[in-house]
């Protein structure tokens, strides 16, 4: 490097103790001899050791200046700088060192200025210590041992003055940070005094986070400080939760508290876990961390961590009481109430069981147990099986009462009661009728069951499929985004244009996109199959083969048993009994009856006359049959009896080739795929991840560009995507064929 001081030209170099100059002081006299002035000599240095540009080359549209300089080895030495041959206005060259003298000396490094004022810095790392108190220690030390000059003062910068200042902003943020996550709560809940319930999770939080870093040994620090901004955030959402929950059952009608209390804990538990286990599990590699950025990154997670660890446990028997206390005051504590409440809030997580992961058949035998619809068909059976002796429908009993002059002028009484019964053939077949519709009840659970079943093992697997197209797209997911970061830091530097960049920004945004509707579509099934099995959490569907196989393939001989096809049999059975059932109410019915009378008056018995008083009773029987004359309307019930028997006929026979004709096409599908599903397993599978790993390597080779990388990607992914497609038909056209045939 060249620079001029008071016509003078200094060449140095940088070194760690100083910097050896090369120094040129002009000898004005010699050079008022040759006719030279220091503008020029300067020129022509400046030109041999730093260069000089004497024109422009073209390439193409291109242009680059030419610069002229002398060579490496010219430049070496002192003796090339005295040697330098300067050209004068006679027409010769003359040496360096005939109008200059060329020395070598030892000059200043470098000279700081800051605010027009002169520095020096001394700089050290710290390692073992936090800054603040080694610099505490450094000021009282250079307070008590070091002297300075008048107009000398010492300045503590660098991390110590990041801190300082950091300090003063949290002390800003903080305060405004826990007094938004206040309003914020009045605004959720309208209550000031349920936003300060929620809000003890703050200091319980703070405890957590301060207990985690003196385990650790680890000091306050800035980052440490955002920590727990991050930890007030969170921890106040478990809170939420069991408020809102106790809220809940508040407005449904449960009016004691400590069965709120205990019921909202209970229920919620699973998800306040969750809330503080999953940012816990997320901040383990950051805790843990030994490389560059670990010094910022632990005492962050530190404080997360700890926080919310200690937080929720503190939350979820702390929350409760207070709570309570919010409710009903202190005299609701009373001393065998308060034992009561910790032996119950102690027991509490004993009680409650994990998130239950179930197996296929589990979920089968759940579904078969809790179902509400299964339930309700039971309750079919049981109707129908209280109705079996329903046959014995007899006619109402009559019963009569005369009173007043029957047979004389004095009042007598009479009593009457008589019974009519159907002949009885109706009786036998209102039995017949009766026992199939409990026939038909237990069918019709046996259905529902069979559907049920096909409905569960759909909802599963369709679950499991959908955690291996979550794998997918979360290895595409990966895959582009490391082609993003690679093309971001490439369209800084200028190697590719903005094109490549929005290709790879468009690629990432839709697997994300595509990763969310997974994510919906993983939670609507999974409530499909918490409906279906009917149980209050939801259920987590475990099992290494998202393929379901079926030990033989039915033909259309499984039909006759299928409980569809009982079911419809029967139905015609009853048509036909109902058809014998009017047919037999032509018959004559049967009346029975009973007299008893009094006749008072002198009545002659044999030749003799006597008198009977109202004492004397005379009494009679009476039989009689009922002859359907006039039989019209029942021959019309009687014809559409029969005509029922043919629609149930067609209906049977309609079912039959309805239900061959959908096993057919499942067995066709369930075979076609069977065959696509080997095709994938044995080549396309293994040519899909040959294609991925080919396309990374000549990208990475500068073979292909990234239009051919990305379409070969994309190609390989949805190979395997069409992959798990075919396993969902396969499994569809398998539940079909097995609900069909009644083989499930």
């Amino acid at each position: 490097m060249i620079k001029t001081v008071d016509g003078a030209i200094n060449l140095y170099v940088e070194t760690v103790t100083g910097m050896p100059q090369v120094v040129i002081n002009y000898n004005r006299d010699a050079m008022a001899q040759y006719g030279l002035n220091v503008s020029d000599i300067n020129r022509v240095v400046n030109t041999a050791f730093a260069g000089q540009s004497t024109g422009l080359v073209y390439e193409g549209e291109k242009r680059f200046d030419m610069v002229v300089r002398l060579a490496n080895d010219e430049r070496r030495n002192l003796s090339d700088v005295r040697g330098l041959l300067i050209p004068t206005r006679q027409g010769i060259q003359i040496p360096l060192e005939q109008v200059a003298s060329v020395e070598e000396i030892e000059g200043p490094n470098q000279v700081q200025r800051e605010d027009t004022r002169r520095r020096i810095i001394v700089g050290f790392n710290v390692a073992g210590r936090d800054v603040q108190t080694i610099v505490t220690e450094l000021q009282q030390k250079v307070a008590a041992q070091l002297k300075l000059p008048p107009a000398y003062h010492v300045v503590y910068g660098g991390a110590f003055e990041n801190l300082t200042a950091a300090k003063q902003r949290l002390s800003i943020v903080v305060p405004i940070a826990l007094f938004m996550i206040f309003m914020l709560l009045y605004f959720a809940f309208n209550s000031v005094k349920q936003g300060l319930l929620i809000y003890t999770a703050i200091p319980l939080s703070a405890i957590g986070g301060i207990l985690a870093l003196w385990v650790r040994d680890m000091p306050f620090s800035i980052s440490a400080g955002v920590g727990f901004i991050a930890l007030f955030g969170v921890a106040v959402l478990n809170g939420i939760l069991l408020v809102s929950e106790f809220n809940r059952l508040k407005k449904e009608g449960w009016q004691d508290v400590r069965r709120v209390v205990l019921h909202g804990t209970k229920t919620k538990l699973r998800a306040v876990l969750m809330t503080a286990l999953v940012p816990s599990l997320g901040f383990i590699p950051m805790a843990v961390s030994n490389g560059a950025g670990a010094e910022v990154q632990k005492p962050l997670a530190t404080v997360v961590i700890g926080g919310l660890i200690i937080s929720t446990m503190l939350t979820l028997f702390v929350l409760p009481v207070f709570y309570i206390l919010f409710e009903k005051g202190f005299k609701f504590f009373k001393p065998v109430k308060v034992a009561a409440a910790a032996v119950l809030l102690l027991a509490l997580p004993a009680a409650l069981q994990a998130q239950q992961k179930v197996t296929a058949d589990e979920a089968v035998a759940l579904a078969l147990k809790n179902n509400l619809h299964i339930q309700a068909a039971k309750l079919g059976e049981q109707y129908y099986q209280s109705l079996r002796k329903s046959n014995l429908d007899f006619d109402k009993t009559n019963v009569g009462v005369e009173y007043g002059k029957i047979n004389s002028v004095a009042n007598d009484n009479r009593f009457t009661i008589s019974q009519g019964i159907q002949f009885p053939t109706v009786y036998k077949h209102q039995r017949s009728i009766n026992n199939t519709n409990i026939t038909l009840s237990k069918l019709s659970t046996q259905q529902q069951e069979n559907e049920l079943k096909a409905q569960v093992k759909a909802a599963f697997y369709a679950v499991l499929v959908l955690q291996q197209k979550e794998q997918l797209l979360l290895e595409a997911d990966s895959i582009y985004q490391a082609f993003l970061d690679k093309t971001a830091l490439r369209f800084k530097t200028g190697d590719v244009d903005a094109l490549e960049k929005a290709t790879a920004e468009n690629q990432r945004w839709q697997i994300s996109n595509q990763l969310g509707l997974l994510k919906t579509d993983y939670a609507v099934r999974l409530n499909d199959l918490k409906i279906l099995l009917n149980v209050a959490d939801p259920v987590t569907p475990v099992g290494s083969d998202p393929v379901y196989h079926l030990s033989e393939i039915p033909d259309t001989g499984y039909i006759a048993r299928t409980p569809a096809m009982a079911l419809r049999q029967q139905l015609l059975e009853r048509s036909i009994q109902e058809h014998k059932l009017e047919k037999s109410r032509l018959l004559p019915s049967l009346n029975l009856g009973y007299n008893n009378m009094s006749i008072i008056g002198y009545q002659r018995v044999g030749n003799d006359e006597k008198y009977f008083g109202g004492g004397d009773r005379f009494s009679s029987v009476s039989a009689g049959i009922g002859i359907p004359i006039f039989s019209i309307g029942q021959r019309s019930r009687i014809r559409a009896a029969n005509i029922f028997i043919q629609q149930q006929e067609r209906e049977l026979a309609a079912t039959r080739q309805q239900l061959e004709l959908e096993l057919g096409n499942a067995a066709k599908i369930y075979t076609h795929h069977l065959q696509l599903l080997g095709n994938y397993q044995s080549v396309l599978l293994s040519n899909a991840t040959l294609v991925i790993a080919g396309a990374n390597k000549r990208m990475a080779a500068g073979e292909i560009g990234y239009l051919e990388w990305v379409m070969l990607i994309n190609q390989a992914l949805e190979m395997r995507s069409n992959y798990f497609n075919v396993v969902e038909e396969l499994n569809n056209a398998a539940f079909t064929m097995e609900k069909l045939s009644g083989l499930n």
